[in-house]
């Protein structure tokens, strides 16, 4: 099956700038089961060659209050559903499930900083899911399938309606814990702290050897660990902002161009939610002055492993890409 057309994985100028209108800025398009949907994306490649299937595809999906909920979905891939801002009680999304069983539950799809509710969620393959906005004029989250051919293999459901909602969820709460103690996160090696959620279980052949289909962490940056350094991925990485920020990339690719990405609320002002870091490429991040933390998910397709992972030397990046290097240098670790 051909793959979709991929998206730039870097972000581009958008048509809404001067409105302010969210669906002009990310592209969405009204979808007749209800919601908005944006351009699919994915991931290819893998060091430097084409990989025999899309390992991961994504796209970034809305309610509003005229389109407040999206009808049934199945797909037989993995469906990973990444929660964007806004959140707490202005803005909250409603992950309606059922299982292979025929069974319906429902929890929030993220909550509030904070809180111990991940701000990401797997649906297996052969479950199905819809989500709702209950509160807020709208709400913004993306989604990833695992083999990227899901969204072609996608059916809809004409399965019973799940019971109405009720309260919506609680505000956050005063002397909440931190995000990276909610949330049970670790030290990462770069910096900031980060935590596993979802592994495919389907292997894929690679010039390095198996790796898994994809995975996904939640990656943390705050006041106490405010800097990614510079490293470099084999594959690539597609980042979905959480909460907080905004949080400032800086990329290098193999031919020595610098690029600056910002994930943020602020489209109006060029932030994005969601951005695709090249594998090959070389990458830092740093928390903004103002913020307190900035958390992200980021998957990885082919998945990760430390094995593909270089952090940077000073004196390789200063040799290698000399007119990068003053730039760079406050992000290198050594």
């Amino acid at each position: 099956m051909e793959n979709p057309p991929p998206t730039p994985l870097l972000p581009g100028p958008t048509a809404g700038r001067r409105t302010g209108d969210p669906a002009a800025l990310l592209s969405l398009v009204p979808v007749p089961g209800g919601g908005w949907t944006g351009p699919v994306g994915g991931h290819d490649h893998y060091d430097g060659r084409s990989l025999t299937e899309r390992a991961m595809a994504f796209r970034t999906r809305m309610l509003d209050a005229a389109r407040p909920r999206t009808g049934w979905h199945r797909t037989v891939s993995d469906t990973v559903l990444f929660r964007h801002p806004p959140h707490g009680a202005a803005a909250s999304l409603r992950l309606w499930l059922r299982d292979a069983a025929g069974t319906v539950s429902a929890r929030p799809l993220g909550l509030f900083a904070g809180s111990d509710v991940p701000f990401q969620h797997t649906v297996p393959g052969g479950h199905g899911f819809a989500v709702e906005l209950t509160a807020g004029e709208l709400g913004l989250w993306s989604e990833a399938v695992v083999p990227g051919d899901g969204f072609a293999r996608a059916t809809g459901r004409e399965w019973p309606e799940p019971p109405r909602p009720g309260a919506a969820p609680p505000a956050e709460a005063t002397g909440a814990p931190s995000v990276r103690d909610a949330l049970g996160l670790t030290e990462h090696v770069e910096g900031g702290y980060y935590r596993q959620y979802y592994e495919s279980a389907t292997q894929v052949r690679t010039p390095r050897g198996a790796r898994p289909m994809a995975n996904t962490i939640h990656y943390l940056l705050d006041r106490d660990s405010p800097v990614g350094r510079l490293h470099r991925n084999t594959a690539h990485i597609t980042h979905f902002l959480n909460s907080g920020g905004p949080l400032h990339y800086l990329l290098l690719s193999p031919d020595g161009e610098l690029h600056e990405v910002v994930m943020g609320e602020d489209l109006a002002a060029g932030q994005v939610p969601v951005f695709t870091c090249p594998g090959g490429w070389w990458k830092t991040s740093r928390l903004g002055e103002a913020a307190d933390h900035g958390l992200i998910s980021e998957i990885v397709a082919p998945g990760f492993d430390f094995r593909d992972q270089a952090i940077a030397r000073a004196e390789r990046i200063a040799a290698r890409f000399p007119e990068a290097f003053e730039v760079l240098r406050p992000f290198i670790s050594g």
